[in-house]
């Protein structure tokens, strides 16, 4: 299993993720650092010699820091919404799988 703690979304402009315009604080600022658990996967084109890599599946967001707050996806969603939550999960997984900082 692969983990990874990182930020991703660092936003002042509510347009920018308008479903999560709830979680901006005062100053139109959302701050989100996420620590993560998921599965590496090996890849390859299916040919010999092929080049290989290997991408994160199966990501679990085990908890959110929120602009300097710590929330596990469940208390997200009694905080604001389950739409919300879902949304916030949603992004920060994609970006998550993203990153090349997966240990």
């Amino acid at each position: 299993m692969a983990s990874i703690t990182t930020t991703c979304i660092d936003s002042y402009d509510v347009a920018e993720h308008p479903l999560l315009a709830p979680l901006y604080d005062e100053d139109e600022r959302l701050d989100v650092c996420i620590t993560a658990t998921g599965k590496s996967v090996r890849n390859d084109y299916g040919v010999p010699g092929s080049p290989v890599w290997y991408e994160i599946e199966d990501i679990d967001i085990e908890e959110f820091e929120i602009n300097g707050v710590a929330y596990t996806p469940k208390a997200v969603e009694q905080k604001w919404d389950k739409d919300v939550a879902d949304e916030l999960y949603a992004v920060c997984a994609d970006i998550a799988a993203e990153k090349d900082e997966w240990e």
